[in-house]
């Protein structure tokens, strides 16, 4: 290498800022679900921006059936100003400039689950039961959103990880199909599910198996992740800043095999053995759960493209 500083430059988190290109026209507010007390920030938030910001706001289409909303005096005049979506079925790809979150940090991965490709940049206030990654309060509201809009704000850029799940139809390797591809934020979780024994899982690194994983389970999470399930099972907490995947055993019967963290850009595969006395279960971000057969695989590789039209995730963070 003729200069070896070439090879990776590290960005320094306090230089990463909002910065728009053009001004916001559409935002996408979701609210925590089954919470009467988000019922009245979410009206106030959702008027401002029609009548003061003049915004296009998204919203979701189950929002606009929740009884305590349509009971709701104030929000009965700007319900059909919103527009709406439905999970799975509209896509919201170069539809939405910024996110609004009202709720803790599950109204977040949520957020995140919505957006497969490219992520706008999401602003979170607390007013859920976890407030990791929600660093807002919502008493001045309209001073920290004008903020957001005028670009006098700071970035957190957090990695997703890339998640596909190759099942085993039969004994042939070429019957073998990519069935599901995710993109989370937090962690992938395989466990053994509702059955009695203990869930045998192998795991390699680069193709070179490392262990046969015997326990409860494993944590494959991303460095957001590892405030989350992750430092309950033991694990230690890693900046989000920091490019690497953690995995972590869920209550192993072995002295040897311990939580790991292994950099950016290598490939972790997991897989259910033949002799597995039973299948695994997977779920994504606490979604999705499904169960893994003998023979299926999962794929994982930590997304560290660039911001722009990339798959990484720009949370907005106090200045």
């Amino acid at each position: 290498m003729k200069n070896s500083a070439m090879v990776m430059t590290i960005q320094d988190p306090a230089s990463q800022r909002l910065t728009w290109n053009k001004p916001p026209l559409t935002v996408l507010v979701i609210k925590k679900v089954h919470d009467t007390s988000v019922i009245q920030p979410f009206i106030d938030l959702v008027k401002w921006l029609l009548y003061e910001k003049h915004m296009v706001v998204f919203v979701e289409a189950s929002v606009l059936e929740d009884v305590h909303l349509l009971s709701n005096q104030m929000f009965i005049p700007i319900k059909d100003k919103l527009s709406t979506f439905k999970e799975g079925t509209d896509d919201l790809t170069d539809k939405i400039d910024f996110i609004i979150c009202l709720g803790g940090d599950g109204t977040l991965l949520y957020a995140s689950s919505l957006f497969q490709q490219s992520v706008p940049p999401v602003m979170a206030f607390h007013l859920g039961s976890l407030g990791f990654l929600t660093p807002f309060e919502f008493d001045n509201f309209q001073e920290q959103v004008t903020n957001v809009l005028e670009g006098h704000a700071a970035l957190t850029l957090r990695s997703r990880l890339r998640c596909i799940i190759v099942r085993k139809s039969d004994g042939s390797e070429k019957s073998n199909k990519p069935l599901t591809n995710f993109l989370v934020l937090n962690e992938v979780v395989v466990d053994r599910g509702p059955s009695p024994y203990l869930s045998n899982i192998d795991l390699y690194l680069d193709g070179k198996h490392i262990t046969t994983v015997q326990g409860d389970g494993l944590i494959v999470s991303t460095p957001t992740g590892s405030t989350a399930y992750a430092v309950a099972a033991g694990a230690s907490m890693i900046h989000p800043s920091v490019p690497a995947i953690m995995v972590t055993p869920i209550c192993p019967h072995s002295l040897s095999f311990r939580p790991i963290v292994v950099p950016a850009g290598v490939e972790l595969k997991i897989s259910v053995p033949p002799k597995s006395n039973n299948v695994a279960w997977v779920s994504f971000d606490g979604r999705k759960r499904q169960a893994l057969h003998h023979g299926d695989r999962l794929w994982f590789r930590l997304m560290l493209e660039t911001l722009h039209g990339s798959l990484l995730m720009a949370v907005i963070s106090k200045s």
